[in-house]
């Protein structure tokens, strides 16, 4: 079972940027996704995401950090990515995609 909280606009961007060599602006990110792996076993998430619409459901491939992403139990892991804020206020459902082709269904917790 996966716990997820969400933040739009968190500081994230700023921190990142800080962290950087010179603050090198690469970092454009304004949302934070932090997953908690609340069972027994890993999950293995790839760095991407569905955002569910009224209408349709988009695939965001732009989280960070990319890759195949281990998190086993008890453990936290962040993903970042730039997302589209007229997007996000159409969103119904972020779905968290697993390696092995698992869909991990979540609502948004964001208080927009």
């Amino acid at each position: 079972m996966l716990q997820v909280k969400i933040s739009m606009n968190s500081s994230t961007g700023e921190v990142l940027a800080f962290k950087t060599c010179c603050g090198l602006q690469v970092f454009d990110q304004n949302l934070e996704i932090l997953v908690t792996n609340q069972g027994p076993q890993p999950v293995v998430l790839l760095s991407e995401m569905d955002l569910v619409l009224d209408n349709e459901t988009r695939r965001i491939r732009n989280l960070m950090p990319s890759g195949e992403q281990s998190i086993g139990p008890g453990e936290v892991k962040a993903f970042y990515c730039q997302m589209d804020e007229e997007l996000w206020q159409r969103a119904r459902e972020l779905i968290l995609l697993g390696v092995s082709g698992q869909a991990y269904r979540t609502g948004l917790v964001d208080p927009r």
